[in-house]
């Protein structure tokens, strides 16, 4: 049989057309005269004819036009009643909604199989697919897939951390990093290797799932929850129930778009949850006037996405800590009804609060908690009510650090941007199992903390970790230095984050010796994986004049108490054009500073037009 006078092709996807020949087979169309997108053989592979991103285009500009109506039987297609998803009409989806209508990603396994088997490399909506089980074809900026690991509360077990290192040197690159969500990445996975990472990873109750694409990410909780002699509140529990319930509900995967929650119980570690969709913020609320019951409640913040300039706001809305699992779950659910479908860029959880208002948003939360039968109704916190949050230790990720459990600690250990090596994630694993008490953290800072280590044995860790060529100190510049992958392996960076923070760090140091940390945050690209507008410094990878590599650069920006976005210093510059610019700046600072003053202060003080003089004059010349 041949289909539109073509000979029958092999499906690779059931669900989508040949984007080669841009042709359907007869199972593309459902009854209701709707196509349903089928695959071939051309579909992933690289050959002579259009590139993934010209067949994703296509598809996009005939799925909106309606042209596939022309194959979908005239008349009795027009009568049929409109198809649609969420309320959206299908011809008006994006075509990654149409992807995820056809297949939802928590039934492709079988297909996952069948590329496995073959050594197919997924590609364009495939792999879009692919990415809410966790991994990613970043090809061609790295070869193969990188897979990101699921650590709900930023939590590994020893044994846990030794097999991912076995992992990362069987089947993947040879090396890892901790995200700026507090959690792993593989990279340089070849097709005929996830089958054995999934079940590696399920073999020590860990999994990929919910990673990538549009997806809850990682909740992220106080890397410190459940040992911080200053925190409010434990809040492990309330990321493992929220993790494991949306990773149970079908639902609640494959949203409208992306989505980050955290959970901050006070301690002395900030996990940066304003910087998040949905942020539980505990606060102690004491003995008052205004009917509101004393203890620890979380406070609801909304809308957080730095990369868009915007904070999570608060609600004026609270909820007990027991309560918090539903209502983050009637929220998502909200989003997921009115999230925008028909556009990508519009839809993070941000542009539905800008459009229907946090009030309105709120109001459908209570419906949905209603709907559940619990009885948890959203409590009004004014602000200011609440004692005052304990302080933030802007470097009590690294080092030794006492537990409020008698005569143990919590090491942080040092990394260079959060990349480790089998043999170290293999030690971790042993040290934990051997000196703590197999529990090990992973910050939004990139780094590990092992906790349950005895004052008796802090001195033999430290050892064990310098063999390992591992430390426990980092100078001030290096405690705070996040980065994203950038252009080393991202296809979407513009600079080579990695390499280039590296470089600062180093340079600064050998220039500088501080009394209080600067946080330096580089990103590859205006998705600000690395959070720029938080950082002291922080810098976004963009085309430098004459079309090399190079950054924007900004100043002064905080998150938790010092909440600020940072403002524009100077950019595009080129890559080789930063650290002199940094040594300027840094050099300013020490010498203009009033006695003590913080980078953050010192910059804040300043008026925008001020900030130039922090430049270089042949800088400003040149500008």
């Amino acid at each position: 049989m041949t289909v539109f006078g073509h000979q029958p092709f092999r499906t690779l996807s059931p669900h989508y057309p040949c984007r080669r020949t841009g042709h359907m087979s007869e199972r593309a169309f459902s009854r209701w005269g709707k196509p349903k997108y089928t695959g071939c053989t051309h579909m992933s592979h690289t050959d002579a004819g259009f590139t993934a991103e010209q067949q994703e285009y296509l598809i996009g500009v005939l799925t909106k036009l309606n042209l596939h109506r022309a194959f979908t039987g005239g008349a009795n297609g027009a009568a049929s009643e409109p198809e649609t998803v969420y309320g959206v009409p299908l011809e008006d989806l994006c075509k990654e909604e149409v992807a995820k209508h056809n297949l939802h990603p928590v039934d492709m396994w079988r297909q996952v199989e069948q590329w496995e088997a073959e050594g197919h490399l997924a590609a364009g909506l495939d792999q879009f697919l692919l990415r809410h089980l966790g991994f990613f074809n970043v090809e061609p900026a790295s070869a193969g897939y990188m897979m990101r690991l699921r650590c709900p509360g930023n939590i590994m077990r020893g044994d846990q951390m030794s097999v991912f290192g076995a992992i990362s040197e069987d089947h993947a690159g040879g090396y890892a990093h901790v995200t700026t969500r507090g959690s792993l990445q593989l990279r340089e996975i070849m097709p005929g290797n996830i089958i054995p990472i999934v079940e590696k990873l399920q073999e020590v109750g860990l999994t990929a799932q919910g990673t990538g694409a549009d997806s809850a990410r990682n909740l992220t909780c106080s890397p410190t929850a459940g040992v911080d002699p200053q925190e409010l509140l434990d809040t492990r529990p309330m990321a493992s129930r929220l993790s494991l319930r949306i990773l149970r509900t079908k639902e609640l995967q494959a949203i409208p778009r992306k989505f980050n929650i955290s959970f901050d119980g006070g301690g002395v570690i900030s996990c940066v949850s304003d910087t998040n969709d949905i942020a539980f913020q505990a606060v102690d609320v004491p003995q008052n006037d205004q009917g509101i019951e004393p203890g620890v409640w979380f406070r609801i913040a909304l809308g957080g996405i730095t990369g868009h300039k915007d904070f999570a706001k608060d609600t004026g809305l609270a909820c007990r800590p027991d309560q918090a699992v539903d209502v983050a779950e009637a929220m998502m659910r909200v989003f997921v009804d009115h999230g925008n479908r028909t556009n990508r860029g519009k839809a993070r959880l941000k542009y539905l609060l800008d459009s229907k208002g946090a009030d309105w948003f709120c109001a459908r939360a209570q419906e949905k908690l209603d709907g559940f039968g619990t009885e948890v109704v959203l409590a009004s916190l004014p602000k200011g009510i609440e004692a005052p949050r304990a302080p933030i230790d802007r470097q009590g990720h690294i080092g030794v650090q006492p537990q409020k459990q008698d005569g143990l600690n919590y090491i942080g250990v040092a990394l260079e941007l959060g990349r480790l090596s089998p043999e170290q994630m293999r030690g971790l694993g042993r040290i934990a199992m051997m000196y703590g008490s197999n529990d090990i953290r992973l910050t939004v800072w990139q780094n590990p903390l092992i906790l349950g280590v005895p004052d008796e044995l802090i001195a033999t860790v430290q050892g064990e970790l310098d063999a390992l060529g591992l430390g426990t100190r980092a100078t001030a510049f290096a405690a705070g230095a996040v980065a994203c992958t950038g252009k080393w392996a991202c296809k979407l960076g513009l600079a080579y984050t990695k390499q280039d923070a590296l470089g600062i760090v180093r340079h600064l140091e050998s220039k500088f010796t501080l009394d209080h940390p600067i946080n330096i945050h580089l990103t590859g690209c205006p998705n600000s994986c690395a959070q720029h507008y938080i950082g002291d410094i922080g810098l976004v990878g963009t085309t430098a004049p004459g079309g090399g590599e190079g950054y924007n650069i900004v100043l002064g920006g905080g998150s938790d108490q010092d909440q600020g976005l940072a403002r524009p210093l100077c950019g595009p510059v080129a890559s080789e054009d930063v650290l002199p610019i940094l040594e300027h700046v840094v050099g300013t600072y020490l010498s203009k500073r009033a006695p003590d003053q913080t980078f953050l202060a010192f910059s804040r003080s300043l008026e925008d037009e001020a900030l130039k003089a922090l430049l270089p004059a042949e800088l400003v010349l040149a500008a």
